[in-house]
């Protein structure tokens, strides 16, 4: 009864979260904002995902997309000056499409590795995807050269990457420090 409470608060804190950093997500400016608040999103639902179930992390992600969408919908996007129609849409559809197969991976790596490699790893698959699919709008859209846009997709690929690797010696450090467990068969429920 008292870890369902738990599990429960914690699932509606966690999607509060990725309500903020989704509506954050369109607002910043820079590539490095961008990936960091991307990193933080990634993180929570891949932590969401390990306390309670993919649905459920999955469903709070959808939600907070749902949400930002409703709110931002109208907002005029500009790069470089000039106005860039349909990258709200894009970037939340990228958003969730990235993060769905992050989580398969995440479920798939956490039989084998502990919470911390396992999330490494899919926070890389979901930085390639989101990358991939973004830099697909740009080109389809012919809003950048296709050299402007093979220089979006390295920096943003890098920052992610970076971040996540800075999370995960955050996350290692912290499970270190609590000394919580960090074996494939270790749930934090």
């Amino acid at each position: 009864m008292i870890n369902k409470i738990i599990e429960n608060r914690l699932y509606i804190g966690s999607s509060l979260l990725l309500c903020a950093l989704t509506y954050l997500l369109n607002y910043c400016t820079a590539i490095s904002e961008c990936t960091l608040v991307f990193t933080m999103i990634t993180i929570t639902v891949n932590f969401i995902t390990f306390t309670c179930s993919k649905s459920k992390s999955l469903k709070g992600l959808a939600f907070a997309i749902v949400v930002s969408f409703a709110l931002l919908m109208q907002l005029p996007y500009y790069i470089d000056g000039s106005i860039v129609n349909g990258l709200i849409f894009a970037s939340l559809s990228s958003l969730m499409i990235s993060l769905y197969w992050s989580t398969s991976a995440l479920q798939k790596f956490s039989s084998k590795f502990s919470f911390v490699v396992s999330n490494t790893l899919s926070l890389i698959i979901a930085a390639i995807i989101d990358g991939i699919l973004m830099s697909l709008f740009f080109a389809v859209n012919k809003n950048f050269s296709y050299l402007r846009i093979l220089d979006i997709f390295s920096r943003e690929l890098s920052y992610k990457i970076l971040y996540g690797f800075l999370a995960s010696i955050i996350i290692f450090a912290t499970f270190k420090i609590f000394k919580v467990t960090n074996n494939p068969n270790y749930k934090l429920k």
